[in-house]
């Protein structure tokens, strides 16, 4: 391997991390300056915003992964990335507009205004992000990442300062982040607001909902069955799990180019899927252990507490279910590039659904939530649904059966 493709390699690992974490040093900077309990409420209005950016973010997010790159100059990729952007926006403003309405009529803990505002900033922040990804940019997106965090150390700060909502911060500087890097991506030749919209991004938005909804949903949960200080180390702790998976998810990301320009060649991934899964489950695992050293350590630093051991075993758990997750990523990239959207939606639409229907089971039969359950089912669903990606990808590998 050459030095420059191992400096690539590193600089996508950076990249592929940073979100993570942002998140974790954004709430320990709202735990510092606000508190525990304004983390728990943040921390929750964060996860429901992620939710709903499945489908104003994330599934534009991913055509842009599987087109950009197989444009061929730049004012084609320019071109492709603002009409998936404009699809992005017309969801944004509906999604905004339901959780206004169900924060009006409901009146729910969350506030709505902090979820609309971190959804606003965390849209145009990640699709404008996968734009410079696609591109294998990653210093550019590093630089933009680190803009990030100091805007949001000034704006919690300032926001703390009038007294304002801990949430409300994090989305402002999201959006500005978003906003300075579409500057930097330009214009297309054309634009305009009016033209179809296309259903494959809801559904690769629908897809990642049910897969990654179901992780984003234990803090929420967390915060219902034991309260916001328990939410809050959770958050932390499923913010700390998801960085020690960055090379997991950097190898993922960093394999999608080829791959996207594979399906375009027409030719076999069945070797480059192969590699890439042989790479994750070896991080992952090597993952799995930084995790529970840091689960360990962070025992060791709070001392002896009511609720120790319960705070530990579930941090645990969620940091295995995090790195479970990972194995199916290689076996998901081929879905993605060949954008078989309904396929992933199907299988995440069974693995969401037994998810769901085990906590209403438990639920009618004893009257509530209790979070150790909660995380064994999502755990087993997890490995269920990595069983499904493999089998459904299996075929698509061939590029006489993606032809046919």
């Amino acid at each position: 391997m050459g030095y420059g493709r191992l400096i690539g390699k590193a600089e996508a690992i950076i990249a592929t991390g940073m979100p993570g974490l942002y998140r974790v040093l954004a709430f320990m900077s709202i735990q510092n300056i606000y508190s525990l309990s304004d983390l728990g409420r943040a921390a929750s209005a964060f996860s429901v915003a992620q939710i709903l950016a499945f489908f104003t973010a994330i599934g534009w997010a991913t055509l842009i992964l599987a087109r950009v790159p197989a444009a061929k100059d730049r004012n084609e990729r320019v071109q492709r990335f603002y009409e998936l952007l404009r699809m992005a926006v017309v969801s944004l403003l509906f999604c905004g507009l339901g959780v206004a309405v169900w924060s009006h009529f409901l009146k729910p803990e969350i506030s709505g205004l902090e979820i609309v505002t971190i959804m606003l900033g965390w849209t145009f922040y990640q699709v404008t992000r996968h734009y410079f990804l696609s591109m294998r940019e990653y210093r550019r997106v590093i630089a933009y990442d680190a803009f990030l965090l100091v805007a949001t150390a000034g704006c919690i700060v300032a926001f703390h300062s009038l007294g304002m909502s801990a949430g409300l911060p994090l989305g402002v500087a999201l959006a500005a982040t978003g906003v300075l890097m579409l500057l930097n991506v330009g214009l297309p030749a054309r634009f305009s607001w009016l033209g179809k919209f296309e259903l494959k991004g809801i559904e690769f938005g629908f897809t990642n909902f049910l897969s990654g909804g179901v992780a984003l949903s234990l803090v929420p949960i967390a915060n219902y069955t034991d309260g916001s200080r328990f939410a809050g180390v959770i958050s932390l702790f499923a913010s700390i799990s998801a960085i020690s998976g960055l090379i997991p998810r950097a190898i993922s990301m960093y394999r999608l180019p080829d791959l996207s320009r594979q399906v375009s060649a027409g030719k076999s991934l069945a070797q480059i899927t192969a590699q890439t899964n042989r790479e994750i489950m070896k991080a992952s695992g090597g993952a799995l252990l930084v995790n529970a050293f840091i689960v360990l350590g962070f025992a060791l630093f709070k001392g002896a507490h009511e609720g120790l051991e319960y705070e530990m075993i579930c941090s645990l758990a969620i940091c295995a279910q995090s790195c479970l997750s990972m194995l199916s990523t290689a076996h998901s990239n081929v879905l993605m590039v060949c954008e078989e959207s309904r396929k992933s939606m199907s299988i995440n639409f069974i693995s969401c659904g037994l998810f769901v229907a085990a906590l209403g089971i438990f639920y009618t039969v004893f009257g509530g939530l209790n979070f150790a359950f909660v995380l064994v089912v999502c755990i087993l669903v997890t490995g269920l649904r990595n069983i499904m990606l493999k089998r459904r990808s299996a075929p698509l590998l061939t590029p006489a059966v993606r032809a046919g």
